[in-house]
């Protein structure tokens, strides 16, 4: 895997098998070829913002190219967004996080994050990175695809436990 991670080798997959290069990708995103290359080499995580314009364009599930699932199921119904509406990701994201009965600052933490960052994704005036998105997805089970409403089904995924650094530290010292 020369140190890519399932989102780089996806992203290239995928651009590949519909015949693209990653000039003509740059050009419908409008960036430069160089940052589709980065991505698919892994040196930068893709924003949230273009990793939804191509899921929209490959109608291909997010929650396949983050690596949520093994294989793309066909009995879900999508709606690709060609667009991010941060309003309707805020109220999915406070959804989840009243669903477990946190606090802001409780669901922060668990995700190793500032409160205030969770406060202003749920009002929709901050831009989620897709590292967050990904995390929130992993720690709580819940599909980026309905998160970011490419689907209205609430999908879950079984939650991936993940030792923080500062608990690894903590086990090394006692």
């Amino acid at each position: 895997m020369d140190g890519q991670t399932i989102v780089e080798l996806r992203l290239k997959a995928i651009r590949e098998s519909f015949g693209y290069t990653q000039s003509d990708i740059a050009k419908i995103l409008g960036v430069n070829r160089s940052l589709i290359s980065i991505w698919e080499q892994g040196y930068a995580n893709i924003a949230l913002r273009q990793l939804i314009k191509l899921c929209y364009i490959y109608k291909v599930p997010m929650d396949y190219i983050l690596g949520l699932s093994k294989k793309i199921n066909k009995n879900i119904k999508y709606k690709f967004k060609e667009e991010i509406d941060l309003k309707y990701i805020g109220i999915k994201v406070k959804e989840i996080r009243k669903s477990v009965g946190y606090t802001q600052e409780k669901f922060a933490k668990k995700l190793d994050t500032k409160r205030s960052s969770i406060s202003y994704y749920e009002i929709g005036k901050m831009m989620m990175s897709t590292a967050d998105l990904k995390q929130i997805c992993e720690v709580f089970g819940y599909s980026a695809d309905y998160i970011v409403g490419n689907t209205l089904e609430c999908l879950k995924y079984k939650v991936k436990n993940k030792i923080k650094t500062k608990e690894i530290r903590e086990m090394i010292n006692n």
